[in-house]
């Protein structure tokens, strides 16, 4: 793999200095230096508000001392700037150390070398930018053209390709090449006053294949025709119901009413209701949840491509695995990084993620789902007597530290006799997550299984992640309607 020729000053010699001017100073240090490009196209209503490309240089270099940590951010790859780095973020690693009640070591890991490079069928810097804005009006154009009712429409483009270079003074030296890509719709449709909205993405880890599948194509469409729909709908009245949640919706509760709260820097902050809870029962006993963000994972949905939250190692050297957060009903493992992990005396499971190297890793999720069972969609909703199916979600709100949770759904339908009827909107869901989880009664099968994409936010930094899960049916939610 050819690797850029700013990667390259970073050479065997280099490292031999570096170790030497942090011996017997910190106990530990790494880097993270990248070279970073890419696109990013914003229209609404069809005509552009940002056409921008970007090349990004820069470095991050962390020291740790006994509980302290110094960090240091470079805007060049330069020998001589390494150094001064270094020095910089052992000095600052000191000073914490001294200022820090909290103390302890960062655990010793096996070195790891290796390069990786994601499988691209078409290289997104082959493709013109003409090209790249001409697929965004030809989706600015479906959706407006859709239907008169259609008000406002905003379609994002956005790709990168990025090559990192990590270090850290056990040993280990991962080079990654990497490339991603997603593409965003959003419509507002409006009759008679009533304003409804969708918003839909496809996104992956690949080339600018991802914006030629049969999902890409349709995007616009799809959104325009929900944004529409919604305009007929009716809200229900509110009260205690039995709710069936469709993957996005459910997958969406999971990644942040749950998973959130899986995150060990939380749960040392006495921030997450899981805190003490290992071993525990926490759910119904047919509930599992998984963090799964390795490579390989997108031929089982038939994709060209990787999920949009995977990588092959996270932000601090540790491989991608497989981690069980929830094993029939019991948590079995909260989400760590190298701090959290040697704080709590386990090993890291690979989830110290940042959005870019001048930025510190934290805790974070990346592809999180809930296992599917046996239930087919048809046979839960003919198994329910009254209730809602919700699909998808247009915002919410979390409290990791109690387990609150509000949803509101994008669209929903009423369940009478075991039949689906009327389509509803304004929808909104709320309860406490762990009592949700335990009044769990019908899991849906793998053919109704999927999954969603997005950007996850947390201490002002954005990550690529992806959640699923299939069909569920929760008794006894607390739903809420305009009515």
């Amino acid at each position: 793999m050819e690797i850029s020729d700013e990667l390259k000053e970073i050479d065997e010699n280099l490292i031999k200095q570096l170790n030497q001017i942090a011996s017997n100073k910190v106990e530990y240090w790494d880097i993270r230096a990248e070279v970073n490009n890419g696109t990013s196209l914003d229209f609404t209503n069809q005509k552009s508000k940002e056409i921008s490309s970007f090349e990004i240089v820069n470095c991050g270099i962390r020291a740790f001392k006994n509980g302290g940590w110094g960090f240091s951010v470079l805007t060049n790859l330069k020998r001589e700037s390494f150094k001064v780095g270094i020095q910089r973020a052992i000095k600052l690693a000191i000073l914490t150390e001294s200022l820090t009640k909290i103390k302890f070591k960062i655990a010793q890991n096996d070195p790891l070398i290796q390069n990786y490079k994601s499988k691209n069928q078409k290289e997104i810097e082959a493709i013109s930018i003409d090209d790249k804005i001409n697929i965004v009006k030809n989706h600015e154009k479906i959706a407006s053209n859709y239907s008169p009712y259609i008000k406002n429409t905003r379609t994002l483009y956005m790709d990168g390709h990025s090559q990192t270079l990590f270090l850290n003074s056990f040993g280990s030296k991962i080079i990654q090449d990497l490339s991603f890509l997603r593409l965003f719709c959003m419509v507002f449709a409006n009759k008679n006053g009533t304003i409804q909205k969708s918003g839909n993405s496809v996104a992956g880890v690949g080339g600018y294949e991802i914006a030629q599948t049969e999902k890409a194509f349709n995007l616009s469409k799809k959104t325009a025709k929900e944004a529409v729909d919604l305009l007929n709908a009716k809200s229900p009245i509110g009260g205690k119901l039995t709710v069936i949640a469709d993957p996005k919706l459910t997958g969406t509760i999971i990644h942040e009413a749950f998973g959130h709260a899986c995150e060990a820097d939380l749960v040392l902050n006495n921030e997450s209701v899981l805190k003490g809870m290992i071993d525990k029962k926490v759910a119904s006993e047919h509930v599992s949840i998984i963090d799964f963000p390795s490579m390989g994972q997108g031929k089982q949905f038939k994709l060209p491509y990787e999920l949009f939250g995977s990588y092959f190692v996270d932000d601090e050297g540790i491989p991608s695995q497989k981690t069980i957060i929830i094993e029939n009903g019991i948590l079995k493992n909260y989400l760590h990084n190298l701090e959290t992990s040697s704080r709590m005396n386990v090993p890291p499971n690979g989830h110290g993620r940042a959005p870019t190297s001048s930025e510190r890793p934290q805790v974070r999720m990346g592809y999180t789902y809930l296992e599917p069972k046996d239930w087919s969609l048809e046979d839960i909703i003919e198994d329910t007597k009254e209730g809602i199916l919700c699909k998808d979600f247009q915002y919410g709100y979390t409290d990791p530290t109690t387990g609150n949770f509000q949803f509101k759904c994008r669209s929903s339908f009423k369940i009478k006799n075991g039949e689906k009827r009327e389509n509803m909107r304004d929808v909104s869901l709320s309860g406490m997550i762990l009592e949700a989880l335990n009044k769990i009664s019908a899991i849906g099968n793998e053919k109704t299984f999927n999954y969603s994409v997005g950007m996850c936010g947390k201490g002002g930094q954005l990550v690529r992640v992806c959640d699923g899960a299939p069909y569920i049916r929760i008794e006894n939610v607390t739903v809420g309607g305009l009515n």
